[in-house]
């Protein structure tokens, strides 16, 4: 009766030959396919495959959509220094954060419409 050691060693040894056809097979199906693109001049479109071109193109004008629609709100509130604030959503500037600790009113620095 055999043993696990001895079929262990054989399933590997036959793994290495499944491998070896397998690469040889390989190597002459994709040269088959070559010649026949080469051939025939079949486009990779033809056979369903996604150009970069393509998905680039997509991607880059998804992204254009969505900067597009992103807006920035305008400056409601100029602090001492110049610097903008919209009021929105979001952590508030540092310079706003000193105005209220002080004490002071954030709307003597509303920009006037």
């Amino acid at each position: 009766m055999a043993t696990l050691a001895s079929i262990k060693t054989k399933i590997k040894a036959l793994q290495k030959q499944h491998d070896a056809m397998i690469a040889k097979d390989k190597a002459d199906v994709i040269a088959d396919i070559k010649q026949k693109i080469a051939e025939y001049a079949i486009t990779a479109a033809e056979l369903g495959f996604k150009t970069a071109s393509a998905t680039s193109a997509r991607k880059s004008t998804k992204s254009v959509k969505s900067k597009a629609t992103k807006k920035k709100p305008k400056p409601l509130y100029r602090g001492p220094n110049n610097e903008e604030w919209g009021g929105g959503k979001g952590a508030r500037p540092k310079w706003i954060k000193a105005i209220l600790e002080s004490g002071g009113d954030i709307e003597a620095y509303r920009i006037e419409k």
